[in-house]
């Protein structure tokens, strides 16, 4: 998908895919995890899979019946403050977003749970991420 043409946050997918890939923290905590991801930012969706601990493809889009065992997102305006550089209390993480935001973490909570430092290695190199792209 091109997104030059796409309004709002946009994830920078590969760039995402290989910083995880090449991250020490996200490898350790990742390893023996497969694992299928949906992200979404209101109506736009990613999906992510994991496997062996690596981040085999994450790709912006859906083929509409596209699985996944964890789903993970909510509305732009919650994404864009928890990707900011320092986010507040309780948009620093997608669980406590959960919690306290129209925010969604859901799925097979008990895998999601067993790799939720995992998980937080993400949302870092995603926020990290989408911090440098909009500085270009």
């Amino acid at each position: 998908m091109n997104t030059e043409t796409k309004p709002g946050l946009v994830l920078p997918v590969d760039t995402i895919r290989d910083r995880l890939n090449r991250d020490p923290e996200f490898l350790l905590t990742a390893r023996f995890w497969y694992c299928d991801i949906r992200f979404f930012i209101a109506q736009d969706f990613y999906f992510m899979r994991i496997e062996n601990g690596k981040v085999d493809h994450f790709l912006d889009g859906t083929q509409v019946f596209d699985t996944y065992t964890i789903n993970i997102g909510g509305h732009e305006e919650v994404w864009k403050k928890m990707m900011e550089l320092r986010p507040k209390p309780f948009y620093h993480d997608w669980f406590a977003a959960s919690f306290h935001h129209d925010f969604t973490f859901g799925g097979d909570l008990e895998s999601a749970y067993a790799h939720y430092y995992g998980i937080r290695r993400i949302n870092a190199i995603m926020r990290q991420a989408l911090i440098e792209s909009r500085a270009v």
